[in-house]
């Protein structure tokens, strides 16, 4: 994108605000990031946890999330673009579409689990489930909840293997879609928002 003659100046968060301003911000940014994740809890509880004899319900919902996740990334970065604030708008970009990602992976394990129950070491609630999934992301691995058949170590393995890319690609398109807005309304400073 061409940077805008008439586009405003980005304010820096650090210069331009008051103690009581820079307090605004921040709160207004962990109250949006919370409703995310409460929008994020409420499209998971939607999805159906058992999978009798209509095996195409619960996977069908993994695929409209799927789907609601890339709309979802995408209205992210056109809020990044948009934002007062890109990179305090990008931090809860990254929480948000983080959250969303495991939350896919939670309900997969969640699913396995109620379809066979021996898939893991236990049968997985939502909450473990989902609590098996950041274990899985931050590789801490614990011990007290494992995959045991290989479709549920197979898809421990597929999320292992998407976490490094996610991670690096997550990271690497919303600061860059910060950096762009930033440039594109300070062309000529090359300012960064801290």
């Amino acid at each position: 994108m061409i940077p805008s003659e008439n586009a405003d100046p980005i304010p820096s968060f650090s210069e331009d605000l008051n103690t009581w301003e820079k307090f605004k911000v921040i709160v207004q940014s962990i109250l949006r990031t919370l409703l995310g994740i409460i929008f994020i809890a409420a499209i998971v509880a939607f999805v159906p946890n058992s999978v009798d004899g209509a095996i195409w319900i619960p996977f069908g919902a993994i695929i409209l999330v799927l789907v609601i996740y890339i709309w979802y990334f995408r209205l992210q970065l056109r809020r990044i673009h948009k934002s007062k604030y890109p990179n305090i708008q990008a931090g809860e970009a990254l929480i948000l579409v983080a959250t969303m990602f495991l939350a896919i992976f939670a309900v997969t394990y969640d699913l396995m689990s109620q379809a066979n129950p021996d898939s893991f070491t236990e049968v997985l609630t939502r909450f473990s489930a989902f609590y098996f999934a950041v274990t899985v992301l931050a590789t801490v691995g614990f011990g007290d909840i494992t995959p045991v058949t290989t479709a549920a170590r197979s898809v421990a393995m597929l999320q292992m293997a998407i976490d490094i890319a996610f991670i690096a690609v997550a990271v690497k398109i919303v600061s860059g879609a910060a950096s762009s807005a930033i440039q594109q309304r300070n062309p000529k400073s090359g300012a960064t928002d801290k």
